[in-house]
């Protein structure tokens, strides 16, 4: 991959990688404390990293999603749960991106504002009690209700997985209104995180992406403006469903092949090195670890090769027809079981090596499988691309309910 980049896609590759080595060095601090990087958050501030795909026009990198995806694989290979969190800071702007793009200007002052004082967002989303398909990807759907009140909404109930908890700048979320005229109409809204009735519940205590601290949030009463709002209406297909849609399959994937690479690396380093009795010769003489070897790098291969043409037809004129958002979830599906099947057969390569505590790879193995649990990263992706094959629409239910 790095022989092929362009100057502008090897620019952000080179920062990635500079802050990549940089975050390694922290990275099993972090995950051993349950602790948030705010050193490493900081740093991808200063540097612009975070203002990345934000239009050149809005004080932004202007980097196309290729190249966000090229630097994100870079960055996750030396922390994975940073580079997971500030992918969640990137949904907004991709959104928001969208909509300009659609005509609406509303988000434009707010891009600008994010690139301007290198802020962060976060957004807790998920519902716990809404499937995630239904909930998250576009949708919009939540038990979370909004009332009317003179000047704009009060909110009240209880959000998840909110990345990014401890060092967001602005806090996004969703809630139903049930207006009286268009009936229910989903409202989302960005708010400081120290708004009055706004509490951060701390449960963040995982398995694996720990540094990413992503919270749950209760709101009571809080109060949302009425220009504060973007309206979207659940079930639709608009602008902001197309483009949390692209967001999630597009660059989501980038993440965990740069885990599963950074595992790939680790077990080819051990290998080559190792030799045992009565053997002469390094375990990398072994045809065993050879096999393991080649399926490691033809399945890494594979999975960026559909990844980069994916991210480039998002890009294009035609990147949020149905078709080209189908085969982005399809990418993103491709991209986290062939990381999870990587990471698998590094570990297999190492031995009970590898599940030692303090080595990186055990941490590898744990921070991977978060990805078939994303949105549109497991069972969902089957049943959207399943339908499509059909030609079913996407939000039949089920032929057994």
């Amino acid at each position: 991959m790095i022989d092929q980049l362009t100057d502008s896609q090897r620019k952000w590759y080179d920062l990635a990688a500079k802050h990549a080595d940089d975050f390694a060095t922290r990275a099993a601090q972090h995950d051993e404390e349950n602790s948030y990087p705010f050193e490493n958050m900081q740093a991808l501030r200063d540097s612009g990293y975070t203002a990345m795909p934000i239009p050149a026009d809005m004080g932004g990198g202007g980097a196309s999603l290729l190249e966000v995806c090229i630097a994100q694989n870079r960055l996750a290979q030396g922390d994975g749960a940073t580079a997971l969190a500030v992918n969640m800071h990137f949904g907004l702007p991709f959104v928001m991106c969208d909509l300009i793009k659609a005509g609406d200007e509303h988000p434009r002052p707010l891009l600008e504002k994010i690139a301007a004082e290198k802020l962060m967002v976060f957004a807790a989303v998920t519902d716990p009690q809404v499937d995630s398909l239904k909930g998250i990807t576009g949708l919009g759907y939540t038990t979370v209700k909004a009332t009317k009140t003179e000047g704009g909404f009060l909110v009240n109930g209880r959000k998840g997985f909110g990345t990014n908890s401890p060092g967001g700048d602005l806090f996004g979320s969703t809630a139903i209104y049930d207006d009286p005229d268009e009936g229910e109409v989903a409202l989302i809204f960005l708010l400081p995180p120290d708004t009055e009735g706004l509490t951060c519940l701390n449960d963040w205590n995982t398995m694996g992406m720990r540094a990413s601290q992503s919270h749950s949030w209760e709101l009571k009463d809080v109060f949302v403006s009425e220009e504060g709002v973007i309206r979207h209406k659940p079930w639709v297909w608009d602008e902001f469903a197309k483009g949390l849609w692209a967001w999630h399959g597009g660059s989501f994937g980038s993440v965990y092949l740069g885990i599963a690479k950074a595992a790939r690396d680790f077990a080819i380093g051990q290998t080559k090195g190792r030799t045992r009795i009565p053997f002469k010769h390094p375990e990398s003489f072994s045809p065993g670890h050879q096999f393991l070897a080649a399926e490691m790098d033809i399945a890494l291969n594979a999975a960026w090769t559909f990844q980069k043409d994916i991210a480039v037809r998002l890009d294009g004129e035609d990147g949020r027809d149905h078709g080209t958002l189908m085969d982005a979830v399809g990418m993103q599906y491709f991209c986290m079981k062939t990381a999870q099947d990587v990471v698998n057969k590094a570990m297999d390569m190492v031995g009970g090596a590898g599940l030692a505590k303090g080595r990186p790879l055990e941490r590898y193995y744990r921070d991977v499988r978060a990805g078939t649990m994303h949105p549109l990263g497991g069972f969902d992706a089957l049943e959207l691309i399943g339908k499509h094959a059909f030609g079913l629409p996407h939000d039949v239910e089920p032929r057994y309910i």
